[in-house]
Parts: C-alpha cells; sequence; structure tokens
C-alpha cells in the first residue's frame, strides 16, 4: 500500500484543485472527459500553478497529477484520479478500492507509473479507440430518433395485426380469443389472470380488438413525433401484450418478444416530458433544457442487444446441427426458409465458398462483436456497423417481419 503521509499546502483552494500537465495530450484529452463532475472539482495546468503552492516540489508536477483538497491535503498519481473522480456517485467505489481493498492501489500505481512513462504511446491509443474526442457521449440525439424508430416498429405491428386480427382472433376467425380466455379460465381457475395477462379479459369482442390495435396506432404516431414518449410507451406496452396474449400461437414468435423487451426497457430510457421542443408553444428559452440520458436504461437496452446477438449465435453451436459448424448451414437456408425474398434467390446461386465465409461472418458478428458493445467509442461504432450490416443482409435474403428492423434500432447505443 503507497506511503499515506501527504503533503500539506499553507493555501488550499476553496474546491478540490486538480493539477496536469498542460503539454501532455494524453492528459488533456482525459481531463476533458473527467470535468464531468457537477463542478464539483477545478482544473488547472502546473504551468499556471506552481507558483501558488511553493509546498510541492516541482518536479512532482511534470512526474504525475497532482490534487489539491480543500483541507491542503496533496495526493499524487493514481490516487489524485480516484479522489477527484470520487465527487461523482457513480465513481465513488475507485477511491473507497483505492483505501479498502488490497492490492488495489499498489496495482493502480504501478498501472500509472507505466501510462506515465510513455504518454505518448497512450495518447495514441487513446485516439485509437475514442479519437479525438473521450468526452462521454450524452446519447440525447440518438435517444429520440430510438424512439422515434420505436415509434415506427410498434406502428408496423399494430397495422400489420389490425388487418389480419378478425381473420384470426376475432369471433369468427381461426381461433377466437373470446373463447380462448374463457377455456383457460375453465382449466386454471383465477391463475389465469395473471399466466395471461391481457385487457381482453375486460371484453373479448371484434370492437373492442380492433380499439386495441386502433389504439396502438395513434400511440405510436404520437411517439414517432415525440410527444409524452414515457407514457406512451407505458400504453404501447400493455396494448401490445394484450394482442400478444390474445394473439396466442400467431404471436409466438422471437419477434414479437423482442418487441416487448425493447419496449419495456424503453420506459427506463425515455424522458418523462409532455412536449418536445420542437412543437411547443412556449418560447424556447422557457422550455425546460432536455432531460440527461437515464444511464440505467441505456445498461438495459445495451444488455438487451447484447443477449439477443450473443445467444442468437450461441443456439446455433449448441443446436447439435452440424451444419454450423462445418459452415454448410447456407448451402440449403436461402431455399428452405419461409419466405424468402428474390434476393435469397441470387444469393442462394453465390459460390459455395462464399457461402462457407457468410456462415463464418455470422457466427464471429453474433458470438464475438457483441463484447464490443461494451468497448471504447471507436470499436462501438465498428461493432454497430458489423451489426446493422448483419441485420441488413438477414432482412434482404428473407422476410422475418419487424424483426431485423427491431434489432437494427439497437444499435444506436453500441
Amino acid at each position: 500500500m503507497p506511503n499515506k503521509s501527504h503533503l500539506h499546502v499553507s493555501n488550499p483552494p476553496p474546491k478540490p484543485l486538480l493539477i496536469w500537465d498542460g503539454d501532455c495530450d494524453f492528459c488533456r484529452l482525459w481531463i476533458e472527459r473527467w470535468r464531468g463532475t457537477m463542478g464539483k472539482v477545478d482544473y488547472t495546468t502546473y504551468q499556471k500553478a506552481t507558483d501558488r503552492f511553493p509546498e510541492i516540489p516541482p518536479n512532482e508536477f511534470n512526474r504525475s497529477l497532482v490534487l489539491i483538497q480543500p483541507d491542503g491535503t496533496v495526493v499524487f498519481a493514481a490516487e489524485a484520479v480516484y479522489r477527484s473522480l470520487a465527487y461523482r456517485r457513480s465513481r465513488e467505489w475507485l477511491a473507497w478500492s483505492y483505501d479498502h481493498v488490497p492490492g488495489f492501489a499498489a496495482v493502480s500505481e504501478t498501472g500509472y507509473g507505466l501510462i506515465a512513462r510513455h504518454r505518448k504511446f497512450a495518447s495514441a491509443v487513446t485516439r485509437l479507440l475514442w479519437g479525438k474526442d473521450v468526452r462521454r457521449p450524452t446519447y440525447v440525439w440518438a435517444r429520440r430518433w430510438f424512439l422515434r424508430a420505436l415509434g415506427v416498429i410498434y406502428l408496423i405491428a399494430f397495422v400489420s395485426l389490425w388487418v389480419q386480427a378478425d381473420g384470426l382472433v376475432g369471433s369468427n376467425g381461426l381461433s377466437p380469443v373470446n373463447q380462448f380466455l374463457p377455456a383457460v379460465r375453465g382449466q386454471v381457475g383465477p391463475d389465469a389472470y395473471g399466466l395471461l395477462p391481457t385487457l381482453c379479459w375486460f371484453n373479448s369482442s371484434d370492437a373492442f380488438l380492433h380499439f386495441l390495435c386502433g389504439s396502438g396506432v395513434l400511440c405510436s404516431l404520437l411517439l414517432i413525433f415525440g410527444i409524452a414518449p414515457a407514457v406512451l410507451l407505458v400504453a404501447l406496452f400493455v396494448l401490445y401484450l394484450s394482442l400478444t396474449i390474445a394473439g396466442q400461437a400467431f404471436f409466438n414468435f422471437q419477434w414479437d418478444v423482442l418487441l416487448l423487451e425493447a419496449g419495456f426497457l424503453s420506459i427506463f430510457f425515455a424522458p418523462w416530458r409532455l412536449w418536445p421542443r420542437e412543437l411547443s408553444l412556449r418560447p424556447r428559452s422557457a422550455i425546460p433544457s432536455t432531460a440527461p440520458v437515464s444511464q440505467a436504461g441505456l445498461f438495459l437496452l445495451r444488455l438487451l442487444l447484447f443477449k439477443l446477438m450473443l445467444m442468437s449465435g450461441v443456439v446455433k453451436l449448441t443446436s447439435g446441427d452440424g451444419s454450423w459448424w462445418n459452415l454448410t448451414a447456407l448451402d440449403y437456408h436461402y431455399w428452405s426458409q419461409p419466405l424468402p425474398t428474390v434476393f435469397g434467390w441470387w444469393a442462394d446461386k453465390s459460390p459455395e465458398w462464399f457461402k462457407h465465409f457468410s456462415v463464418a461472418f455470422c457466427l464471429v458478428v453474433e458470438i464475438i462483436v457483441p463484447f464490443f458493445i461494451w468497448a471504447p467509442r471507436h470499436l462501438r461504432l465498428i461493432a454497430a456497423g458489423l451489426l446493422i450490416f448483419l441485420q441488413l443482409a438477414i432482412a434482404i435474403t428473407g422476410n422475418y417481419c419487424f424483426f431485423s428492423i427491431c434489432s437494427r434500432s439497437h444499435c444506436a447505443y453500441c
């Protein structure tokens, strides 16, 4: 554990002050990222601060970061980084680990020293992985268009069901819901309400099915325009869940479950406001600033995409079908899938080596690339490009309803 006897200065600043080397490009990049401490920490270069604190040897400023705290305590290097970041609630664990986890401080200081001795290389790696700007993205723009895209997907889902509802689950349909629900109630008793949560328990008439579909279409359109997104997402989830339960076997598809998952998690991601700024009648100066993006909601949506893609690849290799291991799955996929497109015919005529390469590419994108979702920005962008390309290829060669569209909509968060 590093020596805990710290220097003290006689004229401490009113707020914690992190002092860094203004000539260090690596330091400059990361200081810009760390500035997001809500004004609780000040930052300056040692070129401007050396004369203010004569108690600190000048070579210490050039050797490492220096944090001067309001009580006059001075800490250096990795400890200075952790204690400055601890003013963000989400980073408090770093300073706590430095103080309490055996070996954490020693490893941190060793790593810090290694980077400090190779700043140019560390700067080049940072620019390679993050780019010229390593500040945390706000995701405000991505959230706005993701929710609108989700509204479009909901719209497609509700409209496609609306024109088929009577023939599928209407009173004269293939599997009438007004007969299905009473039958379930008779078999399992009151537990049926919890097992099959649907508004159709209140009314399962054809008119009510049309009401649910029409309400879903209306809510989808309002979501596309950005009106009351969080409230509408709650309504859309309830409406689509109700219709999914009422739809019985006709809704036992992966895309229906995916839309329900994405729609539910988006409730925690959407801003709780009524009107978007562009549609408000009030002066723009009187409109509250855009609500920050929920990090919890963002994490949950990323986790959904990670789970979806990784499991899609793993299930292929664990299915017992040897065609995935010997890369021959696409030799017959294009003409054996339920709804091939005209491009699927052309894909089936491609050379055998290309089909084998395509299987390998698919497995790599589904099993390896999802881990890049948690990587630095440039790797996330590469992951987004590969995932979107795969979904486009799937959509071009086969008709999977809105499944591929729903999968692509998540890639804004890679």
